[in-house]
């Protein structure tokens, strides 16, 4: 078994993460001796103890007062590059420091700490596989310290026809139940989840995580959800706000109004306007400034062709039913420039698949 074996293994463990360290990263780490994996951990919970630590605390767990010798001389795997910085928990190199490790091997660097360097002049052999697995794990973690902003993601739901909105505004599912519970995923996924006034008006909807899988976990923090209202003529009892978890309101206006009773954690943010809309390049440059790594985007035509129009989206994600809507309802794109959503110099085809009745295709920004 080689350094790639003990790698997977890791970024097995990493993923019993996901959907639980937002807004921080997916890690694992499992500790080998002698081909044999001796302790292994992950990082389980916002702000909580990191992989490295809870991987060493289970040899410390497992053989007591011979901890210190059993990881001596062993090899530790860890999907992402140890800490160097100091945050909500000490750094982690000081805590490898502390042991005889035979190699240190890790799946990518982070862009963020100096850990590797640290190991090195510290004496040890520091190996970075630069693993597009342990990459994967992280992708809008990579994104935000490369780019300097979050990754948008735009979910949409359309008819055969590409339409999306009834222009009666009754609600209706475009989609099947397996297409809709897809979407539970990438809600959990999201640190935001961005919306604007009509659809909370109009389509009176919840914008959470529901799976019973996902948030029967108690380290489950529900994204936080935005919404773009200028007027501030917002259904104030609706799903949207009642439920718990943070709201904010992004609003040209300086202040809130009065809430009805039992609506509470909501907050402003403040943008500028472009005419008689919000800019969206404006909510993007402030939001880059937050420990936010992931946007989705779930909104009617007008918002969506806002930050499509100004390239701040991406991801499209696409579920597409076999129904045609016709002259009832409106082209789901609201935007004054005419994407050609299938031009393969503007965007590569990630994934296309049926769920259920309905076709789900995802298109990546070149």
């Amino acid at each position: 078994m080689n350094d790639t074996h003990f790698i997977s293994k890791a970024v097995s463990l990493a993923l019993k993460g996901k959907f639980y360290t937002k807004p921080g990263v997916n890690v694992g780490c499992v500790i080998v001796k002698n081909n044999k994996i001796i302790g292994q951990g992950f990082y389980e919970k916002y702000e909580g103890a990191h992989a490295e630590i809870n991987a060493i605390n289970e040899v410390k767990r497992k053989y007591k007062k011979n901890y210190v010798s059993q990881l001596a001389d062993s090899n530790i795997y860890v999907t992402l590059e140890p800490c160097s910085k100091k945050g909500k928990t000490g750094a982690c190199v000081n805590e490898l420091k502390k042991y005889d490790f035979k190699r240190i091997v890790i799946g990518a660097k982070d862009p963020t700490q100096n850990g590797f360097k640290n190991l090195q002049l510290a004496g040890y052999e520091v190996i970075n596989l630069n693993s597009q697995q342990c990459l994967a794990l992280n992708e809008s973690f990579f994104y935000k310290a490369k780019f300097k902003k979050p990754f948008v993601r735009a979910k949409i739901a359309m008819s055969s026809d590409h339409k999306s909105v009834l222009i009666s505004k009754k609600r209706k599912w475009i989609t099947g139940i397996p297409a809709r519970n897809d979407v539970q995923t990438l809600r959990a996924e999201a640190d935001i989840i961005l919306t604007g006034a009509g659809t909370i008006n109009e389509d009176n909807p919840s914008m959470n995580v529901r799976s019973k899988k996902i948030i029967a976990n108690k380290n489950f923090i529900q994204p936080e959800r935005y919404v773009f209202s200028n007027n501030l003529k917002l259904n104030w009892t609706a799903p949207f706000f009642k439920l718990p978890g943070k709201k904010v309101v992004v609003t040209s206006k300086k202040n809130l109004p009065r809430f009805p009773r039992g609506i509470n954690d909501v907050s402003l943010m403040s943008l500028k306007k472009n005419s008689d809309s919000l800019s969206s390049k404006d909510f993007i440059k402030k939001i880059s400034k937050l420990n936010i790594n992931n946007i989705l985007i779930e909104a009617g035509p007008k918002l969506l062709g806002s930050f499509g129009d100004n390239n701040l989206i991406d991801e499209y994600i696409f579920y597409i039913s076999q129904e045609k809507l016709g002259d009832k309802a409106l082209y789901f794109y609201g935007g004054s420039k005419q994407l050609n959503f299938f031009d393969k110099k503007l965007f590569d085809i990630v994934e296309e698949t049926n769920i259920g009745k309905d076709r789900k295709i995802i298109l990546r920004k070149k």
